[in-house]
Order: structure tokens, then C-alpha cells, then sequence
């Protein structure tokens, strides 16, 4: 045990010097890194459709997979959900409150799942969300269906963070811990003020269509600000993402089985360079997945020594496994690790 989490501690925070998720392979000094603009849109639109499909928003789905870059194997050690024998699970959350009867009782509560591991020999692990969602539910909404996903036409969910944001937190088993914080109040945290549309405080908001959302709708991403943090047993911290994501998609299908289109900026707001990710049949189709298992997602850089140049990243089967082709051509494999 104590090798493991030496060589946890040892990869995260070469993480840190990253200042990034993603591949990393072939970014330049100052440049954004190689599959961050891709995972951090995809992570964004994962999180509002595995809200609006009734899933536990946050939760990663099936683990236990092979990591492929340093940076994954220390999520891996850090990530409590993964195979463990002779360990006690315990969660909490999932939850709606007050008890949904339409949008009379507006505004809504939603607290996420939060899990824990305990091991036979004592050592724990978790993955717990710091606070809750708020939900506000439109007048065309009815009183049955409390996730939108078999809502009727025209039924639009506003999700929103309180003025913190919402922050889920991985911690390993010898303290080491990795947060993601998702705060919808991204007016002014991009920064690039003359990117359009300008990001704003109202929140991600899911519109269901003129067949209800059974058949399809929209989902806008009006302002969200996204920062990570990796943080040391003994406290030593440092930021690996800064983010701020618009951007607007069209939704095909119901749940299990959703298709979607459309486009998502994202600032990057360490490195100030900006990209946009175009998802072209982007397809949800494992309801016990919240990443995408088919179709692919552009990303383009917008400025910087290498505007214009784009990535590619593919999706696969296998929850949340998916391959990278990266600004320079190669081929690397992508594991996913947050719907936020």
C-alpha cells in the first residue's frame, strides 16, 4: 500500500505540471493542451443529459478500466469507483426535494450521489458533491415526470449553482484528493470578453420539443465555469482547469438513446486560448453510462500559434473509453472521467 500511494502522489502531481486534463502529447509551452478542449465540452453536455435522464448526475459508470497515460493512472489510484474486494459501500443523495408535483413547487433541490469505500484493512475512499442543484421547471411542464427526459412539449428545466458552485471531490486512500468544481454563474470568469455568445448567470437550460423530450430538444449551456484542483495529503495544492463553456445543442431520441448535434466554446482561461467543439451524431446510448458510446466530437482552436487546427475525439463502446486523434495526427487512447 504504501508504494501505491507514493506512486500516486508521484503522478499527480506531475499531473500539476500539466496545468491540464487530457492527452497532453503535443500542446506547446502556453498552448492548450492536446484533448482538453474536447473533454471538457464533452463533459459538460454528459452532466446535463445524464441530469435530464434521470441518472445520478456525476456518476461515472461502470470503472476497473486500463488507463493509458500517466495522469489516468493516478485518477485511477484516486478513483474510488473501481474494483475493490472485502470493502462496505456507502452512498447518499440521488435525490429531489420538495417531492416533484410540477413547477407549483418551483424551485427544486436536486443533491447528487456521494459515495464512500471502506477496505478491510481501513482504508476508505470517496467521491462526494460539496452541495446541490438548484431545478426550475417551466409553466409547460406537467406534475408526473420530475427528470425532464419524458417530459411534455415545450417543458424547459433551468439547472443552477448556488453563487460556490457545486464540487465534486475524489479523495484516495492516503488523502490525496482531485476536485472539479461546476459553478452556472460564468458571467465575467471567461478571459476573453469579446467571445459570443457572452457567457451569463442563467444556468443550463433543457427545452423539450413539440413531441416532448421522448423525441428530442435543446440543451443550452449559458455560462459555466469549470476549476479543478489537485491537492496533496499534506496540503499542497495546484489548479488543473479553468474553464468557461457556452454553446447551445440539439437532442434526438429519448433516453437511452439520445443523438447529439450542435456546438460548445470553451475558454481556457489559464493558458487564454479558446476553442469550439462541434458534436456531429453524438450518441448516448448505455443508460447505465453518462458518457457518449458513438459518434464524435471536432474541436478547433480558435487562436493562439496554432488557430485553425482542429482534434478529433471518437467514442467507443466500452463506457467512457474513447480515442483521440490530437491537433499533430496521432492516435492516443481517452478515458473520460467527469459528467459535471
Amino acid at each position: 500500500m504504501q508504494r501505491r500511494d507514493r506512486f500516486c502522489s508521484a503522478l499527480i502531481f506531475a499531473a500539476c505540471m500539466q496545468a491540464g486534463c487530457g492527452a497532453n502529447h503535443e500542446a506547446g509551452a502556453g498552448d492548450v493542451v492536446d484533448g482538453q478542449g474536447s473533454e471538457v465540452a464533452v463533459s459538460v453536455v454528459s452532466g446535463a443529459l445524464n441530469n435530464t435522464g434521470g441518472s445520478a448526475l456525476g456518476w461515472n459508470g461502470p470503472r476497473g478500466r486500463a488507463r493509458r497515460s500517466s495522469f489516468a493512472r493516478a485518477l485511477e489510484l484516486l478513483n474510488p469507483v473501481g474494483m475493490a474486494w472485502a470493502a462496505t459501500w456507502t452512498c447518499t443523495g440521488g435525490s429531489l426535494s420538495p417531492a416533484f408535483a410540477g413547477p407549483a413547487r418551483n424551485p427544486y433541490t436536486y443533491t447528487p450521489v456521494s459515495c464512500s469505500v471502506t477496505w478491510k484493512n481501513g482504508r476508505t475512499a470517496s467521491a462526494i458533491w460539496d452541495g446541490s442543484f438548484t431545478l426550475v421547471y417551466g409553466r409547460s411542464c406537467d406534475a408526473l415526470h420530475p427528470f425532464i427526459g419524458h417530459q411534455a412539449a415545450d417543458c424547459s428545466l433551468v439547472r443552477t449553482t448556488g453563487a460556490a458552485g457545486n464540487t465534486r471531490t475524489l479523495t484516495g486512500p492516503n488523502g490525496d484528493s482531485y476536485s472539479i468544481t461546476h459553478d452556472t454563474n460564468g458571467a465575467d470568469t471567461g478571459y476573453d470578453a469579446t467571445v459570443a455568445p457572452a457567457p451569463s448567470d442563467d444556468g443550463v437550460i433543457a427545452t423539450c420539443g413539440a413531441g416532448g423530450c421522448d423525441t428530442g430538444g435543446t440543451l443550452v449551456i449559458n455560462g459555466s465555469h469549470l476549476t479543478g484542483t489537485v491537492t496533496s495529503a499534506a496540503g499542497r495544492s495546484a489548479i488543473l482547469w479553468d474553464h468557461t463553456v457556452t454553446g447551445s445543442v440539439d437532442v434526438a431520441g429519448p433516453p437511452g438513446g439520445r443523438v447529439v448535434n450542435g456546438t460548445v466554446t470553451v475558454q481556457h482561461n489559464i493558458a487564454q486560448r479558446t476553442s469550439s467543439t462541434a458534436f456531429a451524431g453524438v450518441t448516448y446510448g448505455d443508460g447505465s453510462c453518462c458518457f457518449p458510446t458513438a459518434g464524435s466530437v471536432t474541436t478547433t482552436k480558435l487562436n493562439g500559434p496554432r488557430a485553425g487546427k482542429s482534434e478529433t475525439l471518437s467514442f467507443g463502446s466500452a463506457c467512457g473509453e474513447a480515442t483521440l486523434t490530437t491537433f499533430g495526427g496521432s492516435s492516443v487512447a481517452l478515458t473520460l472521467e467527469h459528467c459535471i
